[in-house]
């Protein structure tokens, strides 16, 4: 069904698609996104606040403050919670029949 083949041990291998400068380039874009909505929200700050003008600023320096870091968490997550999950199944479970009793 996926792209991922088992090999003759029934593990699968997990290729991927993002190489080292390519994510170094993801990384410089979202730090630069970042920047750019803190200087617009900065610019609004120093020059409109006094007067309430020019409120479109306020959501579009939100915007583009933030969605890196959101994009950044919904990528990372997955891959931290799929490599915990990994180490959870590669350690065996042990079971302490000391404290199981059977049922009567």
């Amino acid at each position: 069904m996926g792209s991922n083949q088992g090999d003759q041990n029934g593990s699968f291998k997990k290729s991927r698609w993002l190489t080292k400068p390519s994510s170094f380039f993801i990384l410089l874009i979202s730090l630069l996104l970042t920047m750019a909505g803190g200087f617009v929200l900065g610019w609004w700050l120093h020059k409109y606040h006094p007067s309430n003008t020019q409120l479109w600023m306020v959501p579009f320096g939100f915007l583009l403050f933030l969605t890196p870091l959101i994009i950044c968490l919904s990528v990372l997550i997955p891959d931290h919670c799929a490599a915990t999950s990994r180490i959870d199944q590669e350690q065996p479970k042990t079971q302490d029949h000391s404290l199981s009793q059977p049922v009567r």
